[in-house]
C-alpha cells in the first residue's frame, strides 16, 4: 500500500511539473487573441497623433472621448444598432425554430432514412458561403428584396449547425419517454413544449447566443445587399471611416468597432458555460 501511494505521489509530481508548459501555451495564446481587442478599446480613447506616436502601446496618458462624440455626431448610432438588432432577431428566431423542429423530427418521428437526411444537413455545413452568395443575390434581386433588411435575413432562416448541435442534445432524451407520451395521445407540439425543450434548454440558449453573435457580426452579405446608408448595420458603418483619398479616421472607427463589439461580448460572457457545454456535448454520442 505504501509503495502504491509513493508511486501515485510521484506520478502526480511528474504530471504537475509538465503542466506549466501547457499553461504557458494557454497564456501566450490568450495574449495573442485578446491583444487586438484590448488595443481596439485603448485606441478608441486616443487622438490621431497618439495612435501613431504610441506604437504598440495599448493605453495613452491623455485619454479622450472625442472619438465617441464624433461617432455619435456623424452617425445615427441608435439607427445602426436598431438595423443590426432587427436582422439579428429575425435570423436568430427563425434559425432556432427551424433547428428545434428539424431536430425533433430527426430524433422522435418515424421518418424514412433519417440518417441520410441528417447527413445531407451535415454536408451542407461544408459548402462555402461564397459558392451560394451569388445565387442568393440573384434570387433576392428577382424578388425585389435588394436594399431591404428582410433581404439580408431571408437566406439565413435555417442553419445546419443548429440542427446538428440541438439534435445531439435531443439524442440524450430516452425515446420510451416520448413513446409513453404518444400512447397517452399527447401531440407532438405538446411533447416538444413540455418535455423536450425543458431538457435541452441549455443547448437551445447556447445556440440562440451563437446565432445572434454570428448575425450581428456579418459584414460581407449585408454589404452586398444594402446600398442605402439609412439601412446600414453597425458593422457596415465602419467602412464610412475608411477613405483612401481623405485618409482614415482610425480613432472614430475604433470607437464604433468597440460599440459594435460590446453587445455580442456581453451576451457571450453571460452564456459562455452553456455554449462551451453544448459544443462539448455535440461530439459525445449518448
Amino acid at each position: 500500500m505504501r509503495i502504491r501511494r509513493e508511486k501515485e505521489r510521484r506520478n502526480i509530481q511528474i504530471h504537475s511539473k509538465g503542466e506549466w508548459k501547457y499553461q504557458v501555451i494557454l497564456i501566450v495564446s490568450l495574449i495573442i487573441m485578446m491583444y487586438p481587442i484590448v488595443y481596439m478599446i485603448g485606441t478608441s480613447f486616443k487622438t490621431l497623433s497618439d495612435i501613431f506616436a504610441s506604437g504598440l502601446n495599448v493605453f495613452t496618458a491623455n485619454p479622450t472621448t472625442a472619438n465617441y462624440r464624433s461617432v455619435f455626431v456623424s452617425n445615427d448610432v441608435l439607427r445602426l444598432l436598431r438595423n443590426s438588432l432587427i436582422i439579428a432577431l429575425i435570423v436568430t428566431i427563425s434559425k432556432i425554430i427551424t433547428s428545434v423542429l428539424a431536430s425533433y423530427c430527426l430524433c422522435f418521428m418515424n421518418l424514412k432514412h433519417p440518417e441520410i437526411i441528417f447527413g445531407l444537413f451535415t454536408v451542407s455545413m461544408f459548402i462555402p458561403f461564397s459558392v451560394i452568395m451569388i445565387p442568393n443575390y440573384l434570387t433576392l434581386s428577382q424578388m425585389g428584396l435588394n436594399n431591404t433588411l428582410l433581404g439580408v435575413a431571408l437566406p439565413q432562416l435555417a442553419d445546419a449547425m443548429g440542427i446538428y448541435r440541438i439534435r445531439q442534445s435531443m439524442r440524450s432524451i430516452p425515446k420510451p419517454l416520448i413513446e409513453a407520451a404518444r400512447l397517452d395521445n399527447v401531440g407532438h407540439f405538446t411533447i416538444l413544449r413540455r418535455i423536450v425543450l425543458p431538457l435541452v434548454k441549455p443547448a437551445v440558449i447556447a445556440m440562440i447566443i451563437f446565432f445572434f453573435i454570428n448575425s450581428w457580426n456579418e459584414f460581407v452579405w449585408p454589404m452586398l445587399i444594402l446600398k442605402r446608408e439609412e439601412l446600414y448595420t453597425i458593422t457596415l458603418a465602419l467602412q464610412t471611416f475608411m477613405d483612401s483619398e481623405s485618409g482614415s479616421a482610425w480613432g472614430s472607427s475604433m470607437a464604433l468597432a468597440t460599440i459594435a463589439t460590446m453587445v455580442p461580448m456581453v451576451l457571450y460572457i453571460f452564456a459562455q458555460r452553456k455554449i462551451i457545454g453544448t459544443f462539448m456535448q455535440s461530439g459525445v454520442k449518448e
